[in-house]
């Protein structure tokens, strides 16, 4: 199995559903808050196939994946409600954790969307450099408000997702973001007359592309939203909590709040230009070094508030941006100067692959797979991103566009300043070649080969099977009586994409599930909707009874297998009522995804329109 057996596995280790209070993802790990951590299994989980290691900080469990972490999540969702609440204690986290924990729940979720304006505002730079399109044409008037939509309306994101980190109520934080957005707002603000309100006096303040004033306004709302839903009479609150949330909110947040925030903003812009002006260089020198152990501590997002402030002032970043560039480059570096020395070819395959996605600016995978695991590379990370960014300090550089900083987003390092961009890609050199060279010269201790071989009468010893270079000929027949579909035709865009592998559904018309080969039973789920099997002729398999079966937790499923069980083609593996589920409004439609399906030139399924359980339904080239 691939990313069903990983979720699943992650999830049994952190201590199962019960002790999940919610889970989210950022680019490269899932990020738990946990009831109690003490109950997850570090070690294992680190043993996890998929898992390159695992974080705690901020009071998030973080388990880091690498790039499969949005399909990873994908599978993890399917297997419970974790936004539910559940009978475990929580274990109270001190205020520091809380605070942490709190400033990075409320940016990691807003920003894919501001990674891609940045990203938009990147290429429309380099169109510029070149001279490619025309400053007061359509397009680039166009382009550029594209470009800014993410950060003009930054407090409508953040509204959003300070609601949801708070669990106040996602209206309510909007329509005050809307009120300090709004255009008449604005026109008061900009008009130079005194405004007062209610005989107070609303400060003059901008809050477009602001971030204390709305995370403020939002965390008082949700303890105003708790005092209306307590106090207001029932059989009229639908309508009173409302006016009193709004009422209340709006006025506070013109007069109290949005200004606090505006000033607070304002003195933080100012520590930070006065940092750049009279030490910008040592700043720089310490993010490149540092940041390894931002990253292991998963703190590097709480940074957002402070890079955000300085870009809603200045238009650029150079406190965090230019460090993380040459540490994530330096990454790269030592990454594959231990895929050039190792031994072990696995090994080399995995620092070669993670190499390159480092360059491209997604770190954890190196990290945690190559250079934290032999140490030493570690170390030549820290010296090559400190030199680096003593470099790039020293000239200011900075960056015009937010987002992953790597090779391929160079161009927002293009600024009013012609040599800007020059000096940020030498500062790339400089990271790439002190961390390589000190890399080779420290040396590491090898990563064993795991002694296995690719004999022809092998067995994996995990799953007790054959290789699948054992066997020529793969079938699997039908574990389900009923109407054959195409996989492109079922409702589940994750299946029918064919993103977790190729195969063929059915629509059941008799609630028995057989095994479809030899194999032994890789997962069950605990909603016991889903199981994994890895075959004996290697084909890993996935079986997903039904549409969003996972909401029925168990209910009309009976299980006859646990995890490690072998199977025989034809044996029973679960029992499910047809009708009951069908009268719940449910989609039977049952996929049988080979997950492994780029193992092997292609997988054939049936053209019967029908079929009955033990035909032949798959065959494996």
């Amino acid at each position: 199995m691939k990313h069903e057996s990983t979720a699943a596995e992650i999830l049994k280790l952190v201590g199962g559903e019960k002790n999940v209070d919610t889970v989210t993802h950022c680019a490269t790990r899932l990020r738990f808050n946990l009831k109690d951590e003490k109950v997850a299994d570090n070690e294992a989980l680190k043993n996890v196939q998929g898992v390159v290691g695992v974080a705690s900080s901020g009071g998030q469990y973080q388990v880091i994946i690498g790039n499969e972490v949005n399909n990873v999540y994908k599978a993890l969702t399917q297997l419970g409600n974790f936004g539910s609440k559940n009978d475990a204690p929580s274990v109270k986290k001190g205020k520091l954790t809380t605070l942490l924990d709190t400033i990075s729940g409320i940016f990691t979720p807003i920003l894919p969307a501001m990674i891609g304006c940045a990203m938009i505002k990147a290429v429309l730079l380099i169109l510029k450099t070149f001279d490619l399109v025309d400053l007061d044409g359509q397009f680039n008037t166009i382009m550029t408000f594209i470009g800014d939509a993410a950060y003009y309306f930054l407090p409508m994101l953040l509204a959003w997702s300070a609601a949801v980190k708070l669990k106040a109520n996602v209206g309510f934080a909007l329509t005050i973001a809307g009120v300090l957005l709004h255009p008449t707002f604005a026109a008061l603000m900009t008009a130079g007359e005194p405004i007062t309100f209610l005989g107070l006096p609303v400060t003059s303040a901008t809050y477009t592309s602001s971030v204390i004033p709305i995370i403020l306004a939002v965390w008082i709302l949700s303890y105003v939203e708790r005092f209306a839903e307590k106090y207001s009479p029932s059989v009229i609150k639908s309508i009173l909590k409302p006016l009193i949330v709004i009422l209340v909110m709006a006025p506070l947040t013109l007069i109290v709040l949005g200004p606090i925030g505006a000033i607070a903003g304002n003195y933080l812009a100012s520590a930070v230009s006065f940092v750049n002006t009279h030490a910008g260089w040592l700043v720089s020198g310490i993010i490149g070094g540092a940041f390894p152990f931002l990253i292991m501590t998963g703190m590097h997002y709480s940074l957002g508030p402070v890079v955000l402030t300085a870009y809603a002032q200045t238009k650029t970043d150079s406190i965090v941006g230019p460090g993380m560039l040459v540490h994530n480059i330096s990454q790269g570096a030592a990454a594959l100067a231990v895929a050039l020395r190792t031994k072990n070819k696995a090994f080399k395959q995995v620092a070669y692959s993670t190499s390159i996605t480092s360059l491209l600016g997604i770190t954890e995978p190196a990290l945690f797979g190559v250079n934290l695991r032999l140490k030493k590379p570690l170390i030549a990370v820290i010296v090559g991103g400190a030199v680096a960014g003593i470099y790039v300090g020293l000239f200011g550089v900075a960056r015009s566009a937010l987002g992953i900083a790597g090779i391929a987003t160079l161009p927002a390092f293009i600024t009013d300043h012609p040599w800007n961009l020059v000096h940020a890609a030498i500062g790339c050199v400089i990271a790439f070649v002190v961390t390589f060279l000190m890399t080779l010269i420290l040396g590491f201790e090898d990563v064993p080969e795991d002694g296995k071989t690719q004999d022809t009468q092998e067995k994996s010893p995990t799953t007790n099977r054959v290789t699948v270079a054992d066997v020529s000929e793969r079938l699997l027949t039908a574990p389900l009586t009923g109407r054959v579909l195409e996989l492109s035709t079922i409702k589940d865009e994750a299946f029918a994409s064919g993103a977790m592998g190729k195969g063929v559904a059915i629509e059941p018309t008799v609630g028995k599930l057989v095994a479809p080969a030899d194999g032994v039973v890789s997962a069950v789920f605990p909603t016991s909707h889903a199981i994994g099997i890895s075959t004996n002729n290697g084909a890993e398999l996935l079986i997903h009874i039904g549409m969003n079966t996972v909401k029925l937790k168990g209910e009309h499923f009976k299980v006859y297998v646990q995890e490690g069980d072998e199977v025989k083609a034809g044996d029973l593996l679960i029992e499910f009522d047809t009708n009951a589920i069908a009268s719940k409004g449910y989609d039977l439609t049952t996929p049988i995804i080979v997950t492994n399906s780029d193992d092997f030139v292609d997988v054939i399924s049936t053209d019967k329109a029908s079929i009955t359980i033990g035909e032949k339904l798959i065959k494996i080239i």
